[in-house]
């Protein structure tokens, strides 16, 4: 056969899916890039499970694909989830509607899946998922004149995707080093090995999960009139251990315009409550949390009725900010996706520092950060040009995250004609980005251009700096980001690290001690020679999970420069992740 239908299309794509999901766990034991933190199976298996129960079979190839690809990028965790997400949708918008696929029209969104896959990465590296994409593509696109079926140009193909997939323990020192391949680059080899196999009639029969129930959306009210009693419309989509339990009991202290649709083992929850953080506690003992959905019905009213300005400030929530600062200003936060195993928690939303240390610790798994989608992003930009003129972007270090990569990336098909859109990064993190984004909000308040209010920044950037007093090494170990003999010495010496970013953004350390006490000291004599030589014009202060540990940090600041703080609050749980607990920064931004 030299075609192939759009229902056979879509049988073989979730055919590859549940291949790569019934290797999930393989994938995770040979994950050691870019760190060796297991979850490359896990996380594209949360993408491929969504791609494999939200999906639809619809009245086109072109719609069916659409739907395969926001299934993906719903699901998609981590880089490996991402870039796969990211395939998916260039191959959507590379296929055609008809509903006879021929090998030509299938290479040619081959290759549009892998351009966007490579474009949703800044830094593409050789030997990993995106190698694979590209050998297909080449494979496919060289050996297409000299195969007249379906079946034997996808057979060559594959051939030299697992040959691809070998030779990456060659090209990736990491890999050499741990005798694997790429885990990544394994995945699509997966993939194309049981797409194959739908073309060829192996369909995999046997469920990976039992027979999915598929629960409704719960129906949504419309508030309209800006009186809310609570603020964050909240779902939860969970599967339990053992029948399905009335869980409305369970959380009707915390919310009102309570929900539940229930399934055999499933069941969505839908809740108006100020705490959906409390909620998923609630709801973590009772099964595994598949799903969660915030929206922020305050901020959605206000930006409609009440909209303070023609620009909007928007950042990530690595950002460490006061709420109430953020609401004040009418700033928007891209919250950041939190992983601790398969279950994905929303940064400074759906689940706290100390509870996201207690999951890790029950579970026994460092939990892991995931950047937004492009796709999300664009979705993002597209709601905030309906209401502003211009949108001022703040992004957390580009050396430290692919997440400023995604802000530019979604921003190109706005800007084409007219530059909307800003992006900066700010090379910093935490309390420091926090920091160059509340002297933005400062000069939104003061009327000041957004050409006033980028070169103020810029200025800010270059003359901003963060200091972190770490009180413990085992999230530093555990991330990847000192090794385990390196951190088994520097624990054994009683190592209290103070670390920094450089100036482009980079962590180092910044100086060493031996105690907290004498790192505390050695902050403050930093703070007071920079005071007394340069003039410091703004600091701010953050901490991970003790309050008090930041309040008494903050008056040691205060009493050293005779300065109160601009702010004091808690970090973004990306932060925690790395700094652990226990832990406090100072940021400042000098004259």
């Amino acid at each position: 056969m030299d075609t192939i239908t759009h229902d056979e299309l879509y049988n073989s794509l979730i055919n590859g899916a549940k291949e790569v999901m019934n290797n999930r766990l393989f994938l995770n034991n040979i994950n050691v890039f870019p760190v060796a933190d297991g979850d490359t199976g896990s996380n594209l298996f949360s993408t491929m499970n969504s791609i494999v129960y939200h999906s639809e079979l619809k009245e086109n190839t072109k719609t069916t694909l659409e739907s395969i690809a926001d299934s993906a990028i719903i699901g998609a965790r981590g880089n490996s989830g991402l870039i796969f997400a990211q395939y998916f949708q260039g191959f959507s918008e590379g296929i055609t509607a008809e509903k006879v696929i021929t090998k030509e029209a299938f290479v040619l969104a081959s290759k549009n899946g892998m351009e966007y896959a490579y474009q949703a990465v800044e830094n593409p590296v050789e030997g990993t998922m995106l190698t694979t994409m590209t050998v297909f593509y080449d494979a496919l696109s060289k050996e297409l004149s000299s195969h007249e079926t379906f079946d034997t140009l996808l057979e060559t193909a594959l051939k030299k995707v697992e040959d691809a997939v070998e030779n990456t323990t060659d090209q990736l020192k990491v890999l050499k080093k741990s005798f694997v391949v790429d885990s990544g680059a394994k995945g699509f080899a997966y993939f194309i090995k049981g797409f194959l196999d739908g073309i060829q009639g192996r369909l995999i029969s046997k469920e990976i999960t039992e027979i999915e129930e598929i629960i409704p959306a719960i129906e949504q009210h419309d508030y309209d009139n800006g009186d809310y009693r609570y603020r964050y419309c909240t779902e939860a989509l969970i599967e339990q251990r053992s029948d399905v339990a009335d869980l409305k009991g369970l959380i009707s202290d915390i919310g009102d315009s309570i929900v539940q649709v229930k399934g055999k083992k499933k069941t969505r929850l839908h809740i108006h409550t100020n705490d959906p953080a409390e909620l998923f506690e609630r709801l973590s003992g009772h099964g595994k949390i598949i799903e969660q959905k915030v929206d922020d019905m305050v901020q959605q009213y206000d930006r409609i009725h009440n909209r303070k300005y023609k620009t909007v400030i928007m950042t990530d929530s690595i950002a460490d900010l006061p709420k109430e600062l953020i609401d004040d200003a009418q700033v928007h936060v891209v919250h950041i996706s939190l992983l601790v195993g398969e279950e994905s928690y929303i940064d400074k939303l759906t689940v706290t520092n100390e509870k996201l240390f207690d999951i890790a610790k029950a579970k026994n798994i460092h939990p892991t950060s995931s950047q937004p989608t492009i796709k999300s992003i664009e979705n993002t930009y597209h709601y905030l040009l309906s209401y502003y003129e211009n949108v001022v972007v703040f992004s957390v270090a580009q050396a430290l995250s692919g997440t400023y990569n995604v802000f530019s990336k979604a921003a190109e098909k706005f800007n084409e004609n007219k530059q909307a859109i800003h992006i900066i990064d700010t090379k910093q993190n935490s309390v420091a980005e926090g920091l160059i984004v509340w002297q933005a909000i400062e000069n939104l308040r003061a009327d000041k251009s957004v050409d006033e209010i980028l070169s103020a920044a810029a200025q800010s950037i270059s003359q901003s700096k963060i200091l972190v007093k770490i009180n413990t090494l085992d999230n530093m170990i555990a991330s990847g980001r000192l090794s385990v003999r390196a951190g088994g010495i520097a624990k054994k010496v009683g190592l209290k690290p103070i670390i920094t970013l450089d100036e482009k953004g980079e962590g180092k350390i910044f100086k060493i001690a031996f105690d907290p006490n004498r790192a505390l000291k050695k902050i403050l004599k930093h703070m007071k020679h920079i005071n007394e030589t340069k003039g410091i014009e703004h600091y701010a202060v953050t901490y991970v999970d003790d309050p008090q540990l930041g309040k008494e940090f903050a008056d040691a600041l205060n009493n050293t420069l005779n300065k109160e703080p601009e702010y004091i609050t808690n970090s973004s749980g990306v932060i925690a992740l790395g700094a652990g607990v226990g832990a406090v920064a100072v940021a400042y931004i000098t004259k």
